[in-house]
């Protein structure tokens, strides 16, 4: 399954960041197919009132990282 991974962090403190997965409600089976949908998704969590304290620093779509402290 392909996936959205990126890496948020406290605006307030730029070195606490939170690996973070968005799984598309659609079907998605490329990564290009992922990247065309990353942008507006990213763009939702960040306008939810809940994650105003977050940035997005970086994005990938693909497959989950084989090791969970990978970084993206």
């Amino acid at each position: 399954m392909i996936g959205l991974y990126f890496v948020t962090c406290l605006a307030a403190n730029p070195a606490h960041c939170v690996t973070r997965t968005y799984f598309f409600d659609e079907a998605v089976q490329t990564p290009i197919q992922c990247l065309r949908l990353a942008q507006p998704a990213m763009a939702g969590w960040q306008n939810d009132h809940e994650h105003e304290r977050w940035r997005i620093e970086r994005f990938a779509c693909g497959h989950p990282p084989r090791d969970p402290g990978s970084n993206i």
